[in-house]
């Protein structure tokens, strides 16, 4: 069964009670530290005691023990610097060599505070484990493991001089190299570097994922990431001074989204997909959505085409029947006839997919927008119909039960945009909101915009998706999930998750590169049966 809080979805309501993962923008989390700190009265200290720490755990976690072994820490004069001081002083009370490396005297109190309990126990130091240097200091050619903590997501200039020769280093360096809340230089919203950043193998972020771990080039940067939580509560995200947090999809919540089949359900109970696409020599396209849409569970599918290849989806499809739609003399749909076609069908249908593979004939647009206009179901527009429905998106503002799936090169054209790749989480949010509808951008990772103050990361996918027709089987996972009663915003969610759930799975086995579009089909059903274990 699909969550509910009263009439609507968890999606629309609070992801958080779902299991999703926030994502906090950097001039949010300086937010929920400053009301931490000053509405919940948890000594700034303390914040960075409890990060230092659960990033001590962290690492030795994933490097085992550290005693005998080499440690360098480079620490910046902020608070950055300041989580530094506290890894190193518990990987030296932890048996390690430890080298720290400042670039400046910290700057504020609490990281003072860490710097003068490092002091003491270097004077204390007889085993001659632990060294305090100036940014000069040339240091040790080896170590085993190397700890960014420069600069954390508030560097907004471009690094030079001292710290970007550090920079240098870390990326020279054969050795694992972990950085501190987020690898230096990199933008914590867009995923950029600022001239140069650290190649991280892990990262240990602080209270949330940062935005940047996810878009731009971030994950170039990030290697594997971990979260520990530094005692920043929960409920401060609904804060309005927080706002926009944006969030992760994870199999637990899209488990709990994913709906399950009544005992006693029948094929329309089950939610019945219509599916309109298909031209001369694009007849695969509807296909492969309709066996998604089928795949997912709607309990019918039926696919309208032009009647040129109606034959060969009949003879492709032995589930599904075939609708053949009438043509004009210029190859396009005949919007009248096709219409008239069509009506049983659409009082029919619980969902609707409009687009795969149905080509910018001009009459075919004619019928995609008159289609649209008259729909009273939700509807996924894909590929071409996205054409006719930018039209329609142009001319009025009124809330629609859609869900739009561009990919980059279509959501251009859409938008009249040349730039999409600095930002695409607030242009997700800001076009879903512009055209009242569900968004899903097409990409790695695929973002669905949900609301101007929300959009939502697929944490799954991975390149096996860059193949003809894996867009063909989104907008039919969509579909199916539509038909089965979920919202518009949790189906694209779970859409998009599964399907990249399908090109995971699928890379496990094999390489990516050899997936095509009917193994993501097939791997539906593993996909599923792997996240309904979830629950």
């Amino acid at each position: 069964m699909e969550l509910h809080t009263g009439n609507k979805s968890i999606l629309d309501a609070d992801p958080l009670l779902a299991g999703f993962l926030p994502l906090v923008r950097a001039d949010g989390q300086k937010v929920l530290d400053h009301l931490t700190i000053e509405e919940f009265g948890i000594p700034p200290f303390t914040l960075m005691e409890n990060a230092g720490r659960g990033a001590a755990l962290i690492i030795e976690q994933n490097y085992g023990p550290l005693r005998g072994r080499k440690v360098v820490v480079y620490c910046g004069s902020g608070n950055n610097g300041g989580d530094g001081f506290v890894v190193a002083r518990i990987l030296y009370n932890r048996g390690a060599h430890v080298s720290v490396f400042s670039l400046k005297p910290p700057a504020s109190p609490e990281a003072k505070n860490h710097w003068l309990l490092l002091q003491k126990l270097q004077s204390s130091d007889r085993s001659d484990r632990l060294h305090l240097n100036a940014a000069t200091h040339d240091g040790p050619r080896t170590a085993d493991l190397y700890i960014d903590a420069l600069f954390g997501i508030g560097i907004n200039r471009p690094l030079k001089g001292v710290p970007a020769g550090f920079v240098e280093r870390l990326n020279a360096t054969d050795a694992p190299v972990i950085a501190l809340d987020i690898p230096s230089g990199l933008d914590a919203d867009l995923g950029l570097p600022h001239g140069t950043a650290v190649r991280a193998d892990l990262t240990v972020t602080f209270n949330s994922h940062k935005p940047g771990f996810f878009v731009g080039r971030g994950s170039a940067y990030t290697g594997h990431v971990s979260v520990v939580q530094i005692g920043i509560p929960p409920s401060l995200l609904t804060h309005d001074a927080v706002r926009p947090v944006d969030w992760i999809s994870t199999d637990e919540a899209v488990s709990s989204a994913i709906p399950r089949r009544d005992p006693q359900a029948h094929k329309y109970s089950a939610g019945m997909v219509l599916v309109i696409g298909g031209s001369p020599g694009l007849s695969g396209a509807p296909i492969l959505s309709a066996r998604a849409a089928a795949r997912i569970g709607a309990g019918y599918v039926a696919c309208a085409v032009p009647k040129s290849i109606q034959p060969i989806l009949a003879g492709a499809m032995t589930e599904i029947p075939a609708i053949g739609l009438s043509e004009c003399s210029d190859g396009g749909i005949n919007i009248e006839a096709a219409m008239h076609t069509l009506q049983p069908w659409l009082a029919k249908a619980s969902a609707m997919v409009v687009g795969p593979g149905l080509g910018r004939n001009p009459s075919t647009q004619q019928f995609v927008r008159a289609l649209l206009r008259e729909c009273s179901v939700p509807v996924v527009v894909d590929a071409d119909a996205l054409v006719a429905a930018a039209e329609l998106l142009k001319s009025d503002s009124e809330l629609r039960n859609w869900i739009l799936t561009p990919h980059t090169g279509e959501f251009k054209r859409m938008t009249n945009s040349e730039e999409i790749s600095r930002d695409r989480l607030h242009l997700a949010r800001k076009w879903a909101s512009n055209w009242n509808c569900t968004l899903i951008l097409k990409g790695f990772p695929s973002i669905i915009g949900l609301t101007k103050e929300r959009a939502v990361v697929c944490s799954s996918g991975n390149p096996a998706l860059a193949t003809a027709g894996t867009g063909d089987v989104l907008s039919g996972l969509c579909g199916g999930l539509l038909a089965q009663g979920c919202s518009s915003s949790t189906a694209a969610v779970c859409a998009t998750h599964i399907g990249g759930k399908t090109a995971d799975q699928y890379a496990e086995r094999n390489h990516p590169g050899t997936m095509i579009a009917g193994d993501m089909i097939e791997g539906i059903s593993d996909a599923l049966n792997s996240l309904l274990r979830e629950t």
